[in-house]
């Protein structure tokens, strides 16, 4: 015979060396259950679901708890508010069956991580089997204690880290938007040409920095740099070529174009002055394009060479070369010039850019892609964005290894007025 859980069983006597709670939440209390209860010693202490805090605390030192269903638990009153008071005594629970798990599933992920670990028991087993399932719970209590101790602190040792970590991301997340700052943000305007970047940090922050200004009517200066590695020690050290690469002195009411290996050099010269620890270095190519001749003058400082796309598909690369920046004072950068012509593309990219070439060897010529040669007929900043998604294709992109930076222009035939 079963005996019904009423309300009214909540008065029975509090315990003084420990209980079997016996939680009343729609379903019966088997009497093999109380009388395995009874036969090890457990005073049987009754409350409603519903009383959550209180009852716990009118049932005492409490050694087990067995909760009787009548249905789903997610859907009883009161049944988060009881398992995270249990959860906090480190209370074994043991759920009464009528054959089947009661329904416990929500779209509630905290009520689905209350339901983990119970342990479940058909209301119609033997008083052996019960006495046999509250003897292991009993015997499981110390471990359950001690690791809820152990929980409980590691939670008092991650908080300080959790709130370190969220304050280090939000610091990061400003040096991103400061480092994009200093990148134009509009790419200038010029009869017949047209410019397109792109811009992919591996991280918060990238290594590479990039720049295209008007220096005069007809002359645009334009440059890739690459720090050594990437992340904030790279993004520090790319804020500073900003500063420090220029292309135009002025001096009184005159001004003066500043060569691209001239730029280069002093830039050299100011990394090399500074003393950066750690071996700081960085790469740069550095182009001036005269927008009315098409003359381009380029000098590089240990950069992946520039590409030169004809109207015809042809993929050419610049010799241009040069010693790595902010490694050896007195260096000297050699400007080369270059007849550019309508219909061509010309395309600046940092180390990271090269997954989307492949090459043999290091005495091998660099040879590309059939994907990147189906983009040669492709408008500057169409091929800049099938590029980018080019690499991003790669096995790996969602962790790149190195940032990403393409600087490309196009030279069209401008309408006539």
């Amino acid at each position: 015979m079963q005996t019904t859980l009423q309300g009214d069983l909540a008065k029975a006597v509090k315990p003084s060396a420990g209980a079997l709670l016996l939680v009343q939440a729609g379903g019966e209390i088997p009497q093999t259950l109380l009388r395995a209860a009874e036969q090890l010693g457990l005073n049987q202490v009754v409350v409603l679901l519903e009383d959550g805090a209180a009852g716990l605390a009118r049932a005492g030192k409490i050694n087990v708890a067995v909760i009787a269903p009548g249905g789903s638990l997610a859907e009883a009153s009161g049944y988060e508010a009881m398992m995270q008071e249990l959860a906090k005594l480190s209370v074994p629970i043991l759920v009464l069956t009528q054959g089947e798990k009661p329904t416990l599933e929500t779209d509630d992920l905290e009520s689905d991580e209350l339901a983990q670990g119970l342990i479940y028991a058909a209301v119609g087993e033997s008083c052996d089997m019960f006495k046999g399932r509250l003897a292991t719970l009993l015997d499981y209590r110390p471990m359950v204690e001690s690791l809820t101790a152990e929980t409980q602190r590691l939670r008092t040792v991650s908080q300080p880290l959790s709130s370190y970590f969220s304050q280090m991301n939000e610091e990061m997340r400003l040096a991103s938007r400061l480092q994009r700052d200093f990148l134009p943000r509009e790419l200038p305007q010029a009869p017949g040409v047209r410019f397109a970047t792109v811009f992919r940090p591996a991280s918060w922050v990238s290594g590479d920095i990039y720049d295209v200004a008007r220096l005069d009517e007809e002359h645009v200066g334009f440059y890739i740099a690459d720090a050594v590695g990437h992340g904030m020690p790279a993004a520090l050290l790319t804020m500073y070529i900003k500063r420090a690469l220029v292309g135009k002195v002025i001096e009184g009411d005159q001004y003066r174009l500043i060569e691209p290996g001239d730029a280069l050099a002093r830039l050299n010269e100011d990394m090399v002055t500074q003393e950066m620890s750690n071996f700081q270095f960085a790469t740069c190519c550095y182009a001036l394009l005269n927008t009315r001749t098409l003359c381009l003058r380029v000098a590089s400082a240990g950069h992946p060479a520039p590409l030169i796309i004809d109207p015809t598909g042809q993929i050419r690369e610049l010799d241009v070369s040069g010693s790595l920046l902010g490694v050896f004072a007195g260096k000297l950068f050699e400007t080369h010039a270059v007849q550019l012509h309508r219909g061509e593309k010309l395309l600046l990219y940092s180390d990271g850019v090269e997954l989307a070439f492949v090459n043999d060897g290091p005495d091998k010529p660099l040879r590309f892609r059939k994907e990147f040669d189906n983009l040669a007929d492709c408008d500057i900043r169409t091929m800049c964005d099938k590029l980018l998604a080019l690499i991003n294709n790669q096995e790996g992109s969602l962790h790149p290894r190195d940032d990403v930076t393409i600087l490309g222009l196009e030279l069209f035939e401008p309408p006539s007025a």
